[in-house]
């Protein structure tokens, strides 16, 4: 059995593993080395991301940073159709109450899309979208809390992590005919959302020849 001593041991610890390497078979020395390389990078990594969250410094109230939609299951009235099967083309609809953000992140999940871009048109009741400042590197939230009609609505769907990420902007005009747009961090539906969403991803055998 092959010795594997614990992640923290560092540097050191991993110099001297060489050195026990190098008595070993050729094979288990190979595969002893890979563990011993494997266990310091993790101990690398979460040092470097541990040191980088502690970094970040708090948000003043009313501001957002920018981050995935995770919810699932926030927009039980969406409903989609395919309209071409040729750089698939859908027609994303939902109801009152429907979350977009989820909606569209589950959307792109359920039918694999990895890099697609869309437009929209609807209404809704609620809605926070943002202004990017710069020196905070987060979104400066604007708040809508009344119905307003969406009159832009474009973005993409790419891939973060392995999930779908959302970026989109957003215009929305209110009652008095005064609008506010921003980056899109949440909205819900009030009457209906009608969004088109093209698929951009390329299938390998559709690629030209280099």
């Amino acid at each position: 059995m092959l010795p594997i001593g614990q992640p923290t041991e560092g540097f050191l610890t991993f110099a001297a593993s060489a050195s026990l390497a190098s008595s070993l078979p050729g094979r288990d020395a190979v595969e002893y080395m890979t563990m011993r390389t494997n266990l310091l990078v993790c101990t690398i990594t979460l040092g470097i991301s541990g040191s980088l969250i502690a970094q970040t410094p708090p948000l003043e109230d009313g501001y957002v940073r920018r981050a995935p939609v995770t919810a699932r299951g926030l927009a039980p009235g969406m409903q989609v159709k395919q309209l071409a099967s040729t750089g698939r083309t859908f027609e994303v609809t939902m109801r009152k109450g429907d979350d977009i953000g989820a909606g569209l992140a589950e959307f792109a999940e359920q039918n694999h899309l990895k890099l697609a871009h869309f437009t929209g048109v609807g209404a809704v009741g609620s809605a926070v979208l943002g202004w990017f400042d710069p020196d905070k590197r987060a979104y400066k939230k604007i708040v809508i809390d009344q119905e307003a009609e969406v009159v832009s609505f474009i973005g993409n769907i790419s891939i973060q992590n392995g999930k779908p990420f959302l970026h989109a902007h957003c215009v929305v005009a209110l009652q008095d005919g005064t609008t506010k747009g921003g980056h899109f961090i949440e909205g819900h539906v009030s009457l209906a959302m009608q969004v088109f969403v093209v698929d951009s991803d390329i299938p390998e055998e559709a690629k030209p020849a280099k």
